[in-house]
């Protein structure tokens, strides 16, 4: 009350004691009112910095800087000595961590990079912080605090401490501390209230910045593999360049063998004839049988020539899919092969309705080379079976088969049997080259399936093949 105000209450009181009483009821009356008013006061304060606090979760502000500001403004209206935000260390079990963020009085050192362990907080405390306890020590020496906790706070300079949990979700992330250095300090309801709420506004952040952090690193994967992305195309695209040259040189070199290689092939298969026909009676029979050897490897180059020509041809070849019988034909295949050697028993079986989606000129080919090698090696049997079928993967893939109960082979040497000249029969055995079933696995390969073999020598083999690519399991 001012003196302009006592005054005029003087001067309506003749009586001194009952001025005096008069006064000290006024006095009293307002007291309260003052506190109030001074209540009211800090509220607004803290309202206003709990505002400023939400209003800066809107901004794109880093959580540095949210952990800095917020810190120097709660230190200032709280008049406290420090305000610092401690994060624990992942994997610690809550025992190790230290402050990252603090507002300090020039008075009081740094609680900055100062690592902490609590070996007893991370067993004892770390789930009643994760629930949401807050500790409000007014005095850590009249605390009942383990000496443990005491010697960390006082290392810090610590008489009094309000400390509330941060918690990112539902897990505890850190503490929000503020500390009195200077004086022991008794909190009051409304401030650890106000701790509460700003400390619930920094969890909001630290969610924040954990799906900020997930976003950030998702667009770096991203663009690592658009960045992958674009450095395998730019692979593929020279190496298609490099196969569209290599292409050009195959079919040079495919001319060249055709006419140059084929030329002079027939010239001494042709010369080697007419020398047998024309002079035969003049040489002994070494030298005819010279001459005839002279005609077969020739003969057989040539057929070489045209192996490899047919095996340079299938990965060069336009591929068309489509719906193709495969009933209709291995028919006919099996019917040529037939009339080739009618007097050969052999029982051919065609599981019905086989039908693929392929090219109908190159799966012809594998029938063909497929169904000839089963032919072949049957010869020695007087009743051959040789049949053509399907059966399904358990992942859904449709496997094809061609299945002969011929002279077989050693499963110990399958892996020779698709390498170009590759034979595990001897050419007098069983006649050819070795090229069919190359020419079968680039086939099956370009469709994007596989081919494999089993057998067993003097019962058969088995040749399977798909026609699509198949679903790696994981």
């Amino acid at each position: 009350m001012n003196l302009e105000t006592l005054a005029k209450l003087r001067s309506f009181c003749i009586d001194e004691f009952a001025f005096e009483q008069l006064k000290q009821t006024l006095s009293d009356e307002i007291q309260p009112l003052k506190q109030e008013i001074s209540q009211a006061h800090s509220l607004a304060e803290q309202r206003e910095t709990l505002y400023r606090a939400i209003a800066r979760l809107r901004e794109p502000i880093d959580l540095e800087t949210i952990f800095r500001t917020t810190a120097i403004e709660v230190r200032q209206l709280l008049n406290a000595d420090r305000v610092g935000m401690f994060r624990f260390y992942a994997d610690s079990g809550w025992n190790d961590g230290e402050f990252v963020s603090e507002d300090v009085d020039p008075a009081f050192s740094s609680a900055m990079k100062k690592k902490v362990h609590d070996y007893c907080f991370g067993d004892q405390f770390a789930i009643h912080y994760q629930k949401g306890r807050v500790q409000a020590v007014a005095d850590i020496y009249n605390a009942g605090l383990s000496d443990c906790h005491r010697d960390i706070l006082a290392q810090f300079e610590i008489k009094a401490n309000l400390v509330v949990p941060l918690l990112q979700g539902e897990k505890l992330w850190g503490l929000l501390c503020i500390h009195q250095c200077s004086a022991p300090r008794q909190w009051q309801d409304i401030e650890i209230d106000f701790i509460n709420q700003i400390a619930n506004q920094l969890g909001v952040a630290l969610q924040h910045a954990e799906l900020l952090t997930t976003l950030r690193l998702e667009i770096e994967e991203r663009q690592q593999a658009e960045q992958r992305e674009q450095a395998l195309n730019q692979g593929l695209r020279q190496a298609i360049l490099e196969l569209k040259a290599v292409n050009k040189e195959l079919e040079a070199f495919s001319y060249s063998v055709s006419h140059d290689l084929r030329a002079p092939l027939r010239s001494i298969d042709g010369f080697s004839q007419a020398v047998l026909e024309d002079c035969g009676e003049q040489l002994d029979p070494t030298g005819q049988d010279y001459l005839r050897r002279i005609r077969l490897a020739t003969q057989r180059m040539g057929q070489l020539i045209d192996d490899l020509l047919t095996l340079s041809r299938v990965t060069r070849t336009d591929m068309h899919v489509e719906s193709v019988d495969i009933n209709r034909l291995a028919s006919r295949i099996c019917t040529h092969l037939q009339q080739t050697q009618p007097e050969r028993q052999v029982e051919f079986t065609l599981q019905p309705g086989l039908v693929a989606q392929a090219d109908s000129h190159l799966l012809q080919v594998v029938l063909e080379n497929l169904l000839n090698n089963a032919w072949k090696f049957t010869s020695k049997q007087l009743q051959a079976k040789i049949e053509v079928g399907t059966r399904l993967e358990t992942n859904g893939t449709t496997v094809y088969f061609v299945r002969d109960d011929g002279t077989g082979f050693d499963m110990a040497y399958s892996n020779k049997l698709f390498s170009p000249f590759q034979r595990l029969h001897a050419s007098h055995e069983f006649p050819g080259n070795g090229i069919g079933l190359a020419t079968v696995q680039r086939i099956v390969h370009r469709h994007g399936g596989r081919v494999w073999a089993e057998g067993i020598l003097g019962q058969g083999a088995t040749f399977y093949f798909t026609l699509v690519a198949e679903e790696v399991e994981t």
